[in-house]
């Protein structure tokens, strides 16, 4: 008898550890944009994955990761190649659920001292060669989505470039290919960290306090159900410690 009520007691634990509407969710990330998401010793780490793992764990999910350009992630989840993609700004598609925002992203503009650049708001960049994330000209509000827009032929500004992924867009910083670089404060950390054996990443920088706002951050799905289950994960690990715990065990 005590045997039996052993191996109910195991299999009740079971079943509410593992509910039968648990799923592996394909979710996409933008690649290579460490600390965030990327890949090492052959395992998908970053904060962002550490914190969509334990948010949909906490609803019997698992998650397969799936790596794709930026610019293709909103396409994916529209085309139900995967169930939700992480890291979308853009939520004007109808069809699909976007979450509270997750993260907030500091962007910067940074020069190196010696080139003495003066930048005191947005529009002075016309003046000097810069480079962005993928897509940035999307991201950091109307006017500068105006000024920076590519044309009818899909040709952008000469003053602006645009990387495939945030280490070239580093290396082109390092390497003086442009003169400033616009970009999250932790992702430019983490890479000069990173690239200091092959640039000298030790000269002075200068910080222009040119981008007054964060950029905010959601998960686009293709369920409601899903997104609310984000959502009331997401306000648990907000209101615990872990949610901060993530973020600097990354610094």
């Amino acid at each position: 008898m005590k045997l039996i009520l052993a191996l109910l007691l195991s299999l009740y634990l079971l079943l509410v550890a593992f509910p039968a509407s648990a799923l592996e969710l394909s979710i996409a990330f933008a690649s290579d944009r460490p600390p965030y998401c990327f890949r090492k010793d052959n395992l998908d780490q970053g904060i962002e994955i550490e914190l969509l793992r334990l948010i949909m764990a906490q609803a019997g999910h698992t998650i397969k990761i799936v790596t794709i350009p930026k610019i293709r992630l909103i396409k994916a989840v529209r085309d139900k190649e995967v169930d939700a993609a992480a890291t979308v700004q853009d939520n004007k598609d109808s069809n699909l659920y976007f979450s509270d925002p997750y993260l907030e992203f500091q962007n910067v503009a940074i020069s190196k001292s010696l080139h003495k650049i003066q930048l005191n708001n947005l529009p002075d960049l016309k003046n000097y060669s810069f480079i962005i994330w993928q897509d940035g000209w999307r991201n950091l509000g109307p006017e500068f989505e105006a000024t920076y827009r590519p044309d009818a032929n899909g040709i952008f500004p000469k003053n602006y470039n645009q990387a495939f992924n945030q280490l070239s867009q580093n290396k082109m910083f390092w390497a003086d290919r442009v003169q400033i670089i616009i970009i999250d404060k932790t992702i430019f950390e983490h890479n000069k960290r990173q690239l200091a054996t092959e640039f000298d990443t030790s000269v002075a920088l200068t910080y222009h306090d040119v981008i007054k706002t964060k950029t905010p951050y959601s998960v686009a799905f293709n369920d409601a159900n899903l997104r609310q289950q984000f959502n009331e994960g997401l306000k648990r690990i907000r209101t615990s410690a872990t949610y901060q715990k993530i973020i600097d065990s990354y610094k």
